[in-house]
């Protein structure tokens, strides 16, 4: 009985390390779906004398811009420098403006390189780069809560290199 035990034991051992090694899934817009609003727009809440520092950027971006994120926020680039962005969030409903992280240390990227990416549609978005210019320089994958709060998802170490294509669609 012993003898039989070990045994399968063994090929259960063997079984699994011959099983072929899969990387794990990056998050993709498509499985973070959501229902764009479409009604009334709010006012920006510009409640912090920085927000009113910016208030002819969040007004604009009321305005003139589409939604781009999380089925009702508009992402707001705010410059940081000369390789760093700061984006925030300005709810289209309710007028909230919510700030992150920057995010930089590109360098030499191809003209239609995006910091951040996001969809209408979607909860998914990515930040490429360093945030707060400390840790991974890669694609950092979030997902967007209702509050246009985030849940960090995954992040991927590209050492900086961001020639290659986001593969997230």
């Amino acid at each position: 009985m012993n003898r039989l035990v070990r045994t399968i034991a063994a090929a259960t051992l063997l079984a699994c390390y011959a099983l072929p090694i899969q990387a794990e899934e990056l998050p993709r817009f498509s499985d973070h779906k959501v229902k764009v609003y479409t009604g009334k727009r709010a006012k920006p809440r510009l409640d912090h004398e920085f927000w009113r520092d910016q208030s002819h950027t969040y007004r604009g971006a009321m305005r003139d811009d589409k939604v781009n994120a999380g089925g009702r926020f508009i992402v707001v680039i705010l410059p940081c420098g000369t390789e760093c962005q700061a984006p925030t969030f300005l709810d289209v409903r309710t007028g909230r403006i919510t700030q992150f992280f920057t995010v930089s240390n590109w360098g030499d990227v191809p003209d239609e390189f995006e910091p951040v990416i996001s969809r209408a549609d979607s909860r998914l978005i990515v930040f490429r780069g360093k945030r707060n210019e400390k840790g991974i320089n890669g694609n950092h994958y979030y997902s967007i809560d209702d509050r246009g709060e985030l849940k960090h998802l995954y992040s991927t170490d590209t050492g900086g290199d961001f020639s290659a294509a986001l593969k997230a669609e």
